[in-house]
């Protein structure tokens, strides 16, 4: 074997070597982020919350979409529908330490409320899986075709399925973990919120065909009856609830409704970015992700107005928020 022969292989090796354990710049723990996912060229920016500065962005070689924070605050778990795998990085080292096998189709990845498990959303095979923080899948459990999102019903105990194609809505006994009830709603649906004061589930999405859905729909917990439609249009994709009141991301018409959930009065909205995908609340403020211009955008969640624009990477598509260490 010649020693040309030798120095390649062990060029090579170094080459891969170096590939496997690329380092990004480390996101001190201390330090309150505003994390963002940019879809157009795969990459993540984190904002210092407190200065509004930008900290680092990472480039990354992944087909990812989303991501989820776990509880320690330091990982980070990175996936997308055309992954077979979960990327978990620590913000702290800025180093990938695992990969975790999956089924391609992860649409969602929620935490459990008690902060113990994943559920994940497997739109492609139809199944929310229960994965332990360690990436063990422990429990699949099948629902109808096209499930997309998952929010927890914690008062009673059930998960919610919102599916995107088929116009319905899975309900899941977390005891028996299995769909007990499945309710009608639009096609199209993307998200849902829980509303514990009124007992009820707020449903947004972008509709189907040419009917772009125009209002968020709302349903009793106790027996899935549709009770009433709040006008937001066009596309109400995003929905939470900070101070009281409930705050819809309406991408269609680049729009935020700020809306007092008993009177389903609408009391506040502003036009908001080029075609938000996403809207996140921090400690005080909420934080729009506007796709067509790369920015994110601080908003006043009481007066509803805008306070800063950040620019970021391409396409901002995905938020999260790691508050200070002191307020977790």
């Amino acid at each position: 074997m010649s020693i040309r022969f030798l120095s390649i292989v062990l060029t090579l090796i170094l080459f891969l070597q170096g590939c496997t354990t690329q380092t990004y710049e480390p996101i001190e723990r201390d330090v309150p982020i505003l994390g963002v996912v940019n879809l157009k060229e795969h990459s993540l920016s984190f904002i210092n919350h407190i200065t509004k500065q930008p900290l680092a962005k990472w480039g990354m070689d992944e087909p990812f979409t989303k991501v989820q924070l776990l509880p320690d605050h330091d990982t980070l778990l990175l996936y997308g529908q055309e992954m077979e795998h979960i990327s978990v990085y620590k913000l702290s080292s800025g180093k990938k330490i695992a990969d975790w096998p999956v089924t391609k189709g992860v649409a969602h990845i929620a935490l459990s409320h008690d902060n113990n498990h994943l559920l994940l959303v497997n739109e492609k095979n139809a199944t929310i899986s229960i994965m332990t923080l360690k990436g063990k899948i422990v429990d699949e459990i099948h629902v109808p075709p096209s499930p997309f999102s998952i929010v927890e019903d914690v008062n009673h105990k059930r998960w919610i399925v919102i599916h995107f194609k088929g116009g319905i809505i899975s309900v899941i006994d977390q005891k028996t973990k299995k769909v007990i009830q499945t309710i009608n709603t639009f096609e199209s649906a993307v998200s849902g919120l829980v509303v514990t004061k009124t007992n009820e589930l707020w449903v947004g999405g972008h509709g189907g065909g040419e009917t772009m859905q125009q209002d968020v729909c709302i349903y009793s917990l106790n027996n899935g009856q549709l009770l009433e439609k709040v006008r937001t249009e066009t596309m109400p994709i995003q929905l939470l609830q900070m101070n009281d009141f409930i705050y819809v991301l309406s991408h269609g018409t680049n729009m935020l409704y700020k809306i007092e959930p008993v009177s389903k009065k609408r009391v506040r909205s502003i036009e908001i970015g080029a075609n938000p995908f996403a809207m996140i609340k921090t400690d005080q403020e909420i934080v729009v992700a506007s796709y067509d211009s790369s920015e994110i955008i601080y908003v006043d969640p009481t007066a509803l107005t805008m306070k800063q624009k950040i620019k970021v990477g391409k396409g901002p598509f995905y938020l999260f928020f790691r508050p200070a260490e002191g307020k977790r």
